[in-house]
């Protein structure tokens, strides 16, 4: 191998490792991907808070729940298109769930 071939395969790597720096660059950067992982993230959580509460929840209120997912099957289904708006519905479910464990505990 001469010195120019050599120079070139150095060039070669160089550029490659250059390569996989700005991708991962790019991806450390990227704010959107970012938060729509971050999204996902808290509506998964969110979704598993909500059925184990729901789970530990007794009989009537379990019940009255199951009505309101009935109820409200629609709406779920148009925001399952969107995930932000699915995490937001999640979450104010867990909400209500909570409030309603409160209000059976204190009466």
């Amino acid at each position: 191998m001469t010195d120019i071939e050599k120079v070139r395969s150095e060039i070669e790597l160089t550029r490659a490792e250059l390569a996989r720096t700005v991708d991962a660059l790019q991806a450390k950067l990227d704010v959107k991907a970012i938060a729509k992982e971050r999204v996902d993230e808290v509506g998964s959580r969110a979704a598993e808070a909500y059925q184990h509460a729901k789970a530990a929840a007794p009989e009537p209120v379990q019940q009255a729940i199951g009505r309101v997912e009935h109820a409200a099957a629609p709406l779920v289904a148009k925001a399952a298109e969107d995930k932000k708006r699915a995490a937001m519905i999640a979450a104010g479910s867990l909400v209500a769930l909570l409030m309603v464990r409160r209000l059976r505990r204190a009466g």
